[in-house]
């Protein structure tokens, strides 16, 4: 039998279903063994496909692969459609070849003392932060303008992580040389500072104009410049964990537009590197 036109949703189906079980790369392959077992004049079943097969196929896509062959009447013991058979093989190489665009996750502290909203709007922020600080593997970009060290206790493990992927850390804040009255930001930078973990990976910068005050209120993570937060919560507990609070987590090229824009600021006159010495911050 040589008829190749299959209904199209027959074909979709198939296509799916090969696409699922069956590498792109392997496709052609596992299609020659089913042709194979036809023309060998062996019995179509599961553990034959396994058998005759280069690629290893689990039982369960065997069983699925045969048993949806048979149903749409492509392939069975008596009868082969060599055009359908192919046909359905060059969908799941479409399908397969369909590259999935990234999807974004708008993520959000709720206060939970507030009934009139509803905690599950949104997926947690603070979760999702620190998955993103986990993920990073090459460099993992810090970037709030307020910190506390209460936030550092709720980071560390994921930035312990973070370094042991192998990430360099960028931290970029303010009122670290300046402000006397703030001590939060230096008690999250000393805490980094001294934590054998983080220390060494570390970097900090402050942004900051000393004759206009010009500096940042943007909050950002980005790990390895492909994945990145872009949010209105610093990183704080409050931020973190109390505050009403939202943001996007790209995993798309706006990410790699959020990268460009924080290695623009190396240039800039207003980022300065701070180090740090029996306690206090200099440039």
């Amino acid at each position: 039998m040589t008829s190749s036109h299959l209904d199209p949703d027959a074909l979709l189906e198939t296509a799916c279903i090969l696409a699922e079980a069956v590498p792109a790369d392997e496709l052609d392959s596992v299609r020659a063994s089913l042709e194979y077992l036809y023309h060998a004049d062996r019995a179509v079943r599961p553990n034959a496909l396994r058998e005759v097969s280069p690629h290893p196929l689990s039982m369960t896509d065997a069983e699925t692969i045969v048993y949806q062959l048979a149903v749409e009447e492509i392939l069975d013991d008596d009868h082969l459609r060599v055009e359908a058979l192919r046909e359905s093989f060059v969908g799941a190489r479409l399908l397969t070849a369909q590259e999935e665009p990234p999807e974004n996750t708008i993520v959000a502290t709720i206060p939970y003392d507030d009934p009139a909203l509803n905690p599950g709007m949104f997926e947690g922020l603070h979760g999702n932060l620190l998955a993103l600080i986990r993920s990073a593997d090459d460099d993992l970009v810090l970037m709030s303008p307020f910190l506390s060290e209460r936030a550092y206790e709720r980071l560390r493990p994921a930035l312990h992580t973070a370094t042991d992927n192998g990430a360099s850390i960028t931290l970029i804040t303010r009122s670290l040389t300046y402000d006397e009255d703030n001590d939060y930001n230096r008690e999250f930078a000393r805490a980094v500072r001294n934590d054998e973990r983080l220390a060494p990976y570390t970097t900090t910068y402050e942004y900051i104009d000393d004759e206009t005050w010009t500096t940042f209120h943007a909050k950002i993570v980005i790990a390895d410049g492909e994945r990145a937060y872009l949010g209105t919560a610093n990183l704080t507990h409050t931020g973190l964990g109390d505050n009403l609070e939202l943001g996007v987590i790209f995993c798309d090229d706006t990410a790699s537009r959020i990268t460009a824009l924080v290695e623009s600021l190396r240039q800039s006159e207003f980022f300065h590197e701070v180090t740090a010495s029996s306690g206090s911050f200099r440039r």
